[in-house]
């Protein structure tokens, strides 16, 4: 592998909410999809999409990422200088999203 070819390499920091959140998937499907997306999130911190969402009641404090893995969102923000991708949060998108990120 040339130096053209090399990427460079995050960590991937899960929140305790994060956290919280893979303990209660229940699907095995689903948490194969977040470890898929959460490893390419070490390589590719931009997969993910701004998250704008239409109603204001759903906007998280601060602006984040988005990527999806099924039914979950990993929602995330992009350290730079020190080469982090903290997850913020897991959501299952098929909860209200009215009441997102509230907890």
């Amino acid at each position: 592998m040339n130096q053209s070819d090399e990427r460079t390499s995050y960590e991937v920091i899960l929140s305790p909410t994060a956290i919280g959140a893979i303990r209660h998937v229940k699907s095995r499907a689903d948490l194969r999809r977040i470890d898929g997306i959460l490893l390419i999130l070490e390589t590719l911190p931009r997969i993910g999409r701004t998250y704008d969402p239409l109603y204001p009641a759903a906007k998280p404090p601060e602006p984040i990422l988005v990527a999806y893995a099924g039914n979950y969102g990993i929602y995330y923000e992009i350290q730079e200088e020190s080469k982090h991708v903290n997850v913020l949060f897991i959501e299952d998108q098929r909860r209200n999203p009215l009441k997102r990120f509230n907890q």
